[in-house]
């Protein structure tokens, strides 16, 4: 992965389009796949190999609904949509700044049609999505 830079060390800013907002603190990440990128902030936390690793072994299908549980800044659902483009994916997450992160990394990739970002507790997810509305969990 790697991250653009406006030449003086600071992330680059002017890559993404206007309508997405980095905060302070946060920055562009290219995912060298398919084009994505991802909105990080390395003063809160940084996607690490695990989750690289986590969508190799988890599969899906083009028709499948895919549910990331504590999504964090969204980095599963980009991935799994690059690789199997699914129908639609979600992602929970229960920490509100981090669910912004993600949300605004879908929009900044252009895929709010394809992946939710929904805020919320696991341990609620039952009340949150109806029962078998999903093909792959992770």
């Amino acid at each position: 992965m790697t991250t653009g830079t406006d030449g003086k060390g600071d992330p680059r800013r002017d890559g993404a389009p206007e309508r997405v907002r980095l905060k302070s603190g946060e920055r562009v990440d290219d995912l060298e796949r398919n084009g994505y990128r991802i909105i990080q902030n390395p003063e809160k936390f940084c996607f690490g190999m695990d989750a690289v690793l986590l969508t190799g072994f988890a599969r899906a299908r083009g028709s499948d609904r895919l549910l990331d549980l504590g999504t964090g800044t969204g980095i599963i659902p980009l991935l799994m949509e690059a690789k199997y483009h699914c129908a639609h994916l979600t992602g929970l997450e229960i920490q509100a700044d981090s669910a912004d992160m993600a949300a605004r990394s879908v929009e900044l990739n252009g895929l709010s049609d394809r992946i939710d970002i929904v805020t919320g507790d696991i341990k609620e997810a039952d009340r949150l999505f109806p029962a078998a509305s999903f093909d792959c969990i992770t």
